[in-house]
């Protein structure tokens, strides 16, 4: 009896030191209160915990979705934190005709059908604003680190710099990832760190759910200037089987500048799974060529020495184009480091 008591009170032991060791801040305060990266663990948390030792800082998980939104969602998928109510299955009656519930994902979902979802009752997903507005509210003093898991548009990259430049001068805000995440969230990355440096924003690489000054994303950086801005391509009918884009470079061309050509979208649901792209020239020479199946940004490179003027042709070639959901679409962006 007196041998099981002591093993009670070491596991007691052992778990208090684990609790701990916890920031009572990941997460907006979900390793305390439920439920995670959500105003009502968040409020509480900051009611009861701030002050504590052991809330070092703050930290969240932000995604976008299908239509452009910051909000906070730390998983893949929703199956984990949004439960399969009646509620919940009404709200997402559009996704269900293409998805079967675990699968479906934030960035499938607009930001009227993420609000509708209930994690409880009245408990719903927050946005990125909703959360800053909180913690001056709360009067926070603790750093703040925002976890980028999935941006997919450069408009909504530049909104999070303005969020964060808007907020800047009460609160303590930097941005952390992990490098696979931070790669495909921000693609053709210097570009990016500098606009993060230019911003006075530091940003730094989680290695094993911690990170150092030494670790932040000290990439060499360059700059760019935009000969493409992020224009949509859709191709679903089978007289229409391509769509061109024409830029023009700077007068000046160095033989280290170089031309970015960004893909997003590449996979497609049918057919060959994928995109044909080319880059031609005025005189109608080929300059590059590829292929895309990513679902996200996909960049490729060249070094043009001769050529001004290009048209960048993005072709489906798909026998087929059946279906509810046929063919191809997606954007393109094009940007040339100076």
């Amino acid at each position: 009896m007196l041998l099981n008591i002591k093993k009670i009170l070491l596991l007691l032991s052992i778990f208090s030191l684990s609790i701990d060791a916890k920031n009572f801040g990941h997460r907006l305060g979900g390793d305390v209160y439920s439920f995670e990266n959500t105003l009502d663990c968040y409020t509480k948390a900051l009611k009861n915990l701030q002050h504590k030792k052991n809330f070092k800082y703050v930290e969240f998980d932000i995604r976008e979705t299908k239509d452009g939104k910051i909000v906070l969602f730390h998983d893949n998928d929703i199956t984990r934190l949004i439960p399969q109510t009646k509620h919940n299955i009404k709200v997402l009656k559009r996704v269900l005709k293409r998805k079967k519930f675990e699968k479906i994902r934030i960035k499938d979902l607009t930001f009227k059908e993420v609000k509708g979802l209930w994690i409880e009752k009245n408990i719903h997903i927050p946005t990125l604003k909703e959360v800053l507005d909180t913690s001056i509210k709360w009067n926070l003093t603790k750093p703040m680190h925002i976890e980028v898991k999935s941006l997919n548009t450069d408009m909504v990259r530049y909104k999070l710099i303005e969020l964060i430049n808007e907020y800047s001068s009460k609160l303590d805000i930097s941005i952390i990832a992990f490098r696979k995440n931070f790669n495909k969230s921000f693609p053709f990355t210097p570009r990016w760190i500098k606009l993060f440096q230019n911003n006075g924003i530091e940003a730094y690489q989680i290695d094993k759910y911690s990170f150092t000054d030494k670790q932040s994303f000290c990439l060499t950086t360059s700059n760019f200037t935009t000969l493409l801005t992020e224009s949509k391509f859709s191709i679903r009918k089978k007289e229409k089987r391509s769509q061109a884009f024409t830029f023009v470079l700077p007068k000046k061309i160095k033989c280290k500048n170089t031309v970015q050509i960004g893909i997003f979208g590449g996979a497609d649901d049918s057919g060959d799974k994928g995109i044909t792209f080319t880059l031609i020239d005025k005189n109608g020479k080929q300059f590059l060529s590829g292929f895309s199946n990513s679902t996200s940004w996909e960049w490729f490179s060249l070094n043009p020495q001769e050529s001004r003027e290009f048209t960048l042709s993005i072709i489906d070639m798909d026998t087929k184009l059946k279906g509810k959901h046929p063919g191809n679409g997606g954007m393109v962006k094009v940007l040339y480091s100076m």
